[in-house]
């Protein structure tokens, strides 16, 4: 992981992933899900910012594009308008 990335958000909201014991290993794609599924529109805005947009919309559909995933359906709904809005 970027160290931008690492101390700009998972330092600074551990709490995104509390069940994660070393939380500097975590990948881009972790970090992603863990702003979108359990952060705030700050969280989201400076993730948006540090890994852009475009790649963030991209990780998020590969994920719920798997049978499983873990994002709450409304959450799954809510990213899918605001990515929408990218088309």
């Amino acid at each position: 992981m970027d160290r931008e990335l690492y101390d700009q958000i998972v330092k600074e909201r551990p709490n995104l992933w509390w069940w994660v014991q070393n939380k500097e290993n975590l990948s881009l794609e972790s970090v992603v899900q863990g702003v979108l599924a359990n952060g705030d529109m700050d969280d989201v805005q400076r993730v948006f910012q540090l890994v852009g947009r475009k790649q963030v919309k991209e990780i998020f559909l590969q994920q719920i594009s798997r049978p499983r995933h873990n994002y709450r359906p409304q959450t799954v709904n809510f990213f899918k308008k605001v990515f929408t809005q990218d088309d």
